[in-house]
């Protein structure tokens, strides 16, 4: 009986660490966003861009994200287009990453940006 008890509560804790383990990695691997476009430009200003990336790179209970996200131009209503991206953590480190327009529906459009590198 003991023993049963051991076992139980054993695979209880594997899968918890488990469904811990997969919602942080799909937290981690979603890296897109959806964002209304400038009507008078057709694109979406780098500075909503960079908040919307910004967000991504934080964790939601340990504030390490960076201290600041900056994007070199506004992102085009258009399929593929591209923006480059700098993000500043508090160490001096830089990481460069690319945002990249997936879908235009309407006036919103949904972009993706890679993992931060050197």
């Amino acid at each position: 009986m003991r023993n049963l008890r051991a076992v139980g509560l054993l695979l209880a804790g594997t899968a918890l660490l488990a469904g811990s383990f997969t919602a942080g990695s799909r937290w981690l691997t979603d890296r897109d966003a959806t964002s209304e476009v400038d009507g008078t430009s057709d694109a979406v200003p780098r500075d909503e861009i960079a908040r919307s990336i910004s967000g991504h790179l934080s964790l939601p209970v340990i504030p390490r994200g960076p201290r600041s996200v900056d994007c070199a131009k506004d992102l085009r209503a258009v399929e593929g287009a591209r923006t480059h991206c700098t993000a500043h953590y508090l160490r001096g480190t830089d990481r460069d990453m690319t945002v990249r327009v997936v879908r235009v529906r309407g006036g919103e459009i949904t972009y993706v940006h890679d993992a931060p590198h050197r």
